[in-house]
């Protein structure tokens, strides 16, 4: 089984900072675009929208242990984010 390096995790490490950074940027600037539409007001984007970007990670985290045939983790994140 190949390992990582310390290089190699440093550079994967800040190449996947570099794309969150530009998503991110990206995202935000195209919420005002978006509401200046008028196709999705500013309360769906900041209490609906929002909330389902930012919890993503948990999400596929979640998905990913259940996989794992690791079923109690899983409930305990999804209940643990729920709350």
């Amino acid at each position: 089984m190949p390992k990582l390096t310390i290089w190699g995790a440093i550079i994967t490490l800040r190449f996947s900072t570099a794309l969150v950074a530009f998503y991110s940027k990206f995202m935000v600037n195209s919420i005002s675009d978006v509401i200046a539409s008028g196709t999705i007001s500013t309360t769906f984007v900041g209490l609906i929208l929002l909330l389902i970007v930012r919890n993503t990670a948990k999400h596929v985290i979640v998905v990913t242990v259940a996989y794992k045939d690791k079923i109690s983790l899983a409930i305990n994140i999804a209940i643990g984010s729920s709350i």
